[in-house]
């Protein structure tokens, strides 16, 4: 008896599988997702090779590198630096979608460039770098939000970077940020 109860249910379940899966518009979309899927983590998976890094896009939670004139380019003026040839100009604000590359060594980073650094906190700093210098045989590295009136207090440990920002796409990390819920 209850082997005839399941015979018929399973005679059910494949009755409806046939039914849905046998209309052509329903195997077209579920061949579409499928594809789109596929796409979406090759196209991830070929990012994370040519970036170098796991994360290379991230969502601006911050104002701290936000340009409201062009102050900020006075702190590397003072210090001999001109700004003007630094590799972002315009600073970025909350919502704003940056793209980092990975970096194999200090070697790689300049005094003027953008930086991800892992603080162990929640979030990822981004700001620019101020300082390169050597210390005990070991790179560190001084940065500060272009907003911010001085340099952060701690140093950055080369372990500590996760990348560098080469290019802002404007208001496109809103969605992100959303999704995380920050």
């Amino acid at each position: 008896m209850v082997r005839k109860k399941s015979r018929k249910k399973l005679r059910v379940v494949r009755e409806f599988a046939v039914k849905i899966f046998g209309n052509n518009i329903v195997r077209e979309v579920l061949g579409f997702v499928l594809i789109l899927g596929i796409l979406y983590f090759a196209m991830g998976s070929v990012l994370v090779l040519a970036m170098r890094t796991d994360t290379y896009w991230r969502a601006v939670i911050s104002d701290s590198m936000k340009h409201e004139d062009e102050s900020w380019r006075e702190y590397f003026e003072e210090r001999g630096y001109d700004p003007s040839q630094f590799p972002l100009q315009g600073g970025f604000e909350r919502g704003d979608m940056l793209v980092t590359q990975g970096v194999g060594s200090v070697t790689e980073i300049s005094v003027g460039d953008v930086i991800v650094v892992d603080r162990g906190e929640p979030y990822p700093l981004v700001h620019r770098v101020v300082d390169i210098r050597n210390e005990d045989g070991e790179a560190r590295l001084t940065t500060k939000g272009d907003r911010n009136k001085s340099p952060d207090t701690s140093l950055v440990r080369p372990e500590q970077i996760i990348g560098k920002v080469i290019f802002v796409i404007p208001e496109l990390g809103h969605l992100s940020l959303w999704y995380q819920g920050v």
